[in-house]
């Protein structure tokens, strides 16, 4: 097949990431192309058997020449499969004004994004994102390859882990705020980057947090910092199905999280937590750490098997197959 990825985000995130290992997978046995703003940040990290095409054409919605500069390269693939709510826009309008192909889109959150219920065919990374749809779709949750080799170094003092990007959908103020109410010696760390970067340092001044919270910035090796941390917190306003929970279940002693979108398929209710009663929970498992170690693992075994990177890989490309046999016939 020829298969053909679509995103306008220049940044490398959790969905940055499934679109880059998906299709370098895919690329060993397909014929593939990834489309991408000019100037993507993380093309370095694509297989060279993908050929990328960066679009110059200025990024809006309804630029008339970005439409027909992206026309001319679908109309070359099979199958063009969309990630985002933009891409997914702008494919959908090519597809129906200007060339025809198979589109299929995948929605990542439960926020925004009216343009997928119109398009016909739509995976959905949870069911909870799948419900937000007016028309049925496939439900395919991620997977990703466990690193066995990896070891924890565990700090002394006991260490809280959040990856995300800076917004204020995830939540970090409100952390920083429960986090600064607890009684025991910690550090927080806090991984990724965005428009929030400010604010949060003013907080975390304003709090004298200096010496127990720490933003990072972008890191490559997040489950090494998984493994070394003795609890995941997910302090999320709203979801999908988050990457960093997917990797937490394969690689953190714990997690607890705010109960929004996928996240409630996958955790066990007893580490489902209102974020104002973080504070509360993370003195409960510090105290009685390694029982919660225990009974988190015994309660998300079935979890860890779920996010197999190759079924996901096996299950996406019989999705797409079965739109290549049906046009076939």
């Amino acid at each position: 097949m020829k298969i053909c990825y679509f995103s306008c985000s220049t940044i490398y995130g959790g969905v940055e990431k499934i679109v880059v290992d998906s299709i370098n997978e895919i690329s060993k046995e397909h014929d593939t192309l990834l489309i991408v703003p000019f100037g993507c940040k993380y093309k370095d990290k694509v297989s060279n058997k993908v050929k990328i095409f960066e679009y110059k054409s200025y990024d809006k919605r309804y630029n008339p020449f970005l439409y027909l500069e992206i026309s001319k390269i679908v109309k070359n693939y099979d199958i063009v499969h969309t990630h985002g709510a933009k891409a997914s826009q702008i494919t959908y309008f090519i597809n129906k004004f200007i060339t025809s192909f198979i589109h299929i889109a995948t929605k990542h959150n439960s926020r925004k994004g009216k343009i997928f219920n119109k398009i016909k065919n739509v995976i959905s990374v949870s069911l909870k994102v799948a419900n937000t749809i007016t028309h049925s779709s496939k439900v395919l949750y991620f997977g990703i390859k466990k690193n066995h080799n990896l070891t924890p170094i565990k700090d002394d003092i006991f260490t809280i882990l959040a990856v995300g990007r800076l917004d204020t959908i995830k939540g970090f103020d409100r952390l920083i705020e429960e986090v600064s109410k607890l009684e025991f010696d910690f550090h927080l760390n806090i991984i990724g980057e965005g428009n929030q970067k400010d604010k949060l340092e003013e907080l975390i001044n304003s709090k004298n947090l200096n010496q127990k919270v720490s933003l990072l910035g972008f890191k490559d090796n997040i489950p090494q910092y998984l493994l070394n941390s003795h609890l995941q917190v997910m302090s999320s306003l709203s979801e999908g199905l988050p990457l960093t929970l997917i990797e937490g279940i394969l690689y953190s002693p714990v997690i607890i999280s705010t109960p929004v979108g996928g996240i409630v398929e996958i955790l066990d209710k007893d580490y489902l937590v209102d974020i104002d009663n973080f504070s509360d929970v993370i003195t409960k498992i510090y105290d009685k750490y390694d029982y919660y170690c225990e009974d988190f693992q015994k309660k998300h075994i079935d979890s860890q098997l779920k996010f197999n990177f190759d079924d996901y890989i096996k299950n996406l490309l019989e999705y797409y197959k079965g739109f290549k046999d049906a046009k076939a016939l």
